[in-house]
């Protein structure tokens, strides 16, 4: 069964790159787009997508309140944070909304996939680049 995947980001050439670039692996469908945190929390309650690939800087609502809702709200649904930004407070929010890994948009082609197939796995991903935040995050703990 293909994982079902759903696109939030403000950027339309983006989500339309992302839907490009996942339409070409056998096991991932892309379901739905939306351009923000509202839109995407309503596409989530109603496509209830395996997976959402979710920004973090969008007008409005950031990513991070959307994923933090949408965890809480529908628990089965695992949500990839796909960003421009890395620090360790965007890590740690991310961790903290609930999301199960963490990619910067940057990151070669692959890494979104393999990422959204870790994640469906039950098995947090953070990209190469997030791991020295993190690993400060955890040696501050």
């Amino acid at each position: 069964m293909a994982i079902s995947v759903l696109i939030v980001d403000d950027h339309a050439l983006l989500r339309k790159l992302l839907r490009c670039h996942l339409a070409s692996q056998n096991d991932i469908v892309v379901v739905g787009e939306a351009k923000d945190g509202p839109e995407g929390i309503a596409k989530a309650e109603e496509l209830q997508p395996d997976v959402i690939l979710m920004d973090v800087a969008m007008p409005g609502m950031d990513g991070m309140e959307a994923t933090r809702f949408i965890c809480e709200r529908l628990p089965q649904v695992k949500v990839l944070i796909l960003t421009l930004y890395l620090s360790t407070e965007n890590c740690t929010r991310a961790i903290q909304s609930g999301a199960m890994g963490y990619v910067l948009k940057d990151s070669v082609d692959d890494e979104v996939v393999v990422a959204i197939r870790t994640i469906m796995n039950g098995v947090h991903y953070f990209g190469a680049e997030v791991i020295p935040p993190l690993e400060c995050l955890v040696s501050m703990s």
